[in-house]
């Protein structure tokens, strides 16, 4: 398979069988509280590197089997290394994302999931303010209008005065545009009607690209990179994960050929070869801006997406996602000797949210897990509907996690409320529906779920009722299989951070961290003070810049 990252670079065991969604790794060695120590260097680049789908749960099973020059190994055992929980329930890309900059939950930052339900237009993406055209794709719109508070990058763009270079990247719009903010010189992702790299209007008025983004378009083509995926190793996959197919994978067995599939350039997503482009271009964007070249720091935003699309499909214990972190910790870390050969740099790897396993596998192990269809929720809340207040058009859409209701639905809310709190957990995976204007009287619960719930719920929430399935269910992606997150069960809620490089020195903690600290912690080695509304303390192991 071509390599367009490596002729960038030219130019310038132990059994998975056993393991389950609640597999721990063994707990680190806790040290004593200790101040941070001084740096002998300031970075001049922070790197926050997000993982889509990397649970904790899935790295600790990971870690044993990874290769010695595993970027990921090598991070947590000579870097800073904590676990981390998402204080809220809403555990999707977009609300992931946003905490991860702002410091804050979604009721402060708004972006409460990865698409919302518009009476006009339906499911709408919470990128899409109907303005700023994604260039490429005039039906598409992209822009970060939604997010409600500043983000770190926008921190730092007020304290240098405009000066420090601030690039969001990645395959999926939401995940390139929400972690950078109002401020950023530009967010780039991936557009399958574009064919490539590209970004929308909202960074790039004149409606063309950036000119180093144009250029990267034009001698990367992406249809060369549509190769047939084949695993590296078929023997070391078989040894440590059994058989290549399981049930419930949407897309059993190697090989996969995207050119197969109905829409081969959205299938290029799910390839190997996506997470190679992808991370050629977050290099192309730090040369062309000099990023980490002068006394301003700079901030690179890599959303590494791949993760999450095969686990969606595949599962996180399958051949495919296996095959594709392998592949992927090589491809970052070459992208991270070539960043440190160039200046102070600073990484911090964490994830968005964590991800269930397959139900299929759990139910193997004797579990209970199962997928709830959108349909089966419409159907089963319009039917209470119609036993609590008569014959009518209630309900208007299940987008999840929220039912909303329609107009008629809206002007009796106090009544339907009532009917579908006690009716919608007796349909099978459903643990419970909140109130979704109840935000305030959530929070203030002495119960953990209720509290993760009202830290989902802004004062203007976009639907009526919030769906928390049960644990090990989810919300169904396909009639054909395949696994999700979402919910706040630890499986999707707890992540790692790692973190090395200038301003970092080691350190591990028993303590599960809020993964909010991640803002502050970023602030703190770009030296400027974090978003207002963040944490206090960053996460142990920032190193002091300055006496």
């Amino acid at each position: 398979m071509p390599r367009i990252f490596i002729a960038l670079l030219m130019a310038a065991s132990i059994s998975f069988s056993g393991c389950s969604h609640k597999t721990r790794q063994a707990e680190p060695t806790v040290r004593p509280v200790e101040p941070p120590g001084k740096a002998e260097v300031a970075p001049k680049l922070v790197v926050l590197i997000v993982m889509d789908q990397l649970a904790t749960w899935v790295l600790d099973a990971y870690l044993p089997i990874l290769p010695s020059d595993s970027v990921l190994r090598r991070a947590h055992e000579s870097g800073a290394y904590h676990q981390a929980a998402f204080p809220f329930a809403a555990t999707q890309t977009a609300p992931g994302h946003a905490s991860l900059t702002t410091g804050v939950p979604p009721a402060v930052h708004g972006i409460v999931a990865n698409q919302i339900f518009d009476p006009e237009h339906g499911p709408r993406e919470t990128v899409d303010d109907r303005k700023h055209a994604v260039i490429g794709n005039a039906e598409r719109f992209v822009s970060p209008a939604m997010l409600q508070v500043p983000t770190v990058a926008d921190a730092l763009y007020q304290h240098s005065g405009g000066k420090a270079r601030i690039v969001g990247i990645s395959m999926k719009g939401r995940s390139a545009v929400f972690p950078v903010g109002q401020k950023s010189n530009v967010a780039v992702f991936y557009d399958s009607k574009a064919r490539s790299m590209t970004t929308s209007t909202f960074y790039a008025p004149n409606g063309r690209l950036p000119d180093w983004l144009a250029e990267f378009v034009k001698a990367n083509p992406v249809e060369p990179l549509l190769q047939v995926w084949e695993p590296e190793n078929p023997d070391w996959l078989r040894a440590n994960f059994g058989p290549d197919t399981w049930l419930g994978e949407i897309d059993p067995s190697f090989p996969h050929d995207p050119k197969a599939a109905p829409d081969p350039w959205s299938a290029f997503s799910c390839t190997p070869e996506s997470t190679e482009y992808l991370i050629a271009a977050a290099f192309a964007a730090v040369k062309a801006e000099d990023m980490g070249m002068d006394e301003v720091p700079d901030f690179l935003m890599l959303g590494i997406s791949g993760i999450d699309i095969v686990g969606h499909i595949w599962g996180p214990r399958s051949w495919e996602y296996a095959d594709n972190l392998l592949r992927t910790d090589r491809a970052l870390g070459r992208l991270v000797t070539i960043l440190e050969a160039r200046g102070p740099v600073a990484f911090v790897l964490t994830a968005d949210h964590g991800i269930a396993a397959m139900p299929e596998r759990v139910r193997a192990d004797g579990g209970n897990a199962g997928r709830i269809a959108h349909t089966e929720v419409t159907a089963h809340a319009e039917r209470a509907a119609d036993e609590a207040l008569g014959e009518g058009d209630w309900i208007a859409a299940y987008v999840p996690p929220f039912i909303t209701y329609t107009e008629a639905g809206k002007r009796r809310r106090k009544d339907l409320d009532k009917a579908l709190i006690k009716a919608m957990p007796k349909l099978e995976g459903v643990q419970a529906v909140y109130g979704a204007h109840a935000g305030a009287k959530l929070r203030a619960s002495n119960r953990d779920i209720e509290r993760l719930v009202g830290a989902s719920l802004p004062n203007d929430p976009p639907g009526d009722l919030y769906l928390v399935t049960s644990e090990g269910w989810f919300d169904a992606l396909s009639e054909k299989g395949g696994t999700n997150h979402g919910t706040p069960w630890p499986y999707d809620r707890q992540v790692p951070v790692l973190m090395w490089g200038a301003g970092i020195e080691r350190r591990t903690s028993k303590k599960v961290h809020s993964v909010l600290q991640v803002a502050t912690t970023l602030a703190v080695l770009l030296d400027i003070l974090p978003p207002t509304l963040a944490p206090q303390s960053p996460l142990p192991g920032v190193m002091q810049l300055h006496d």
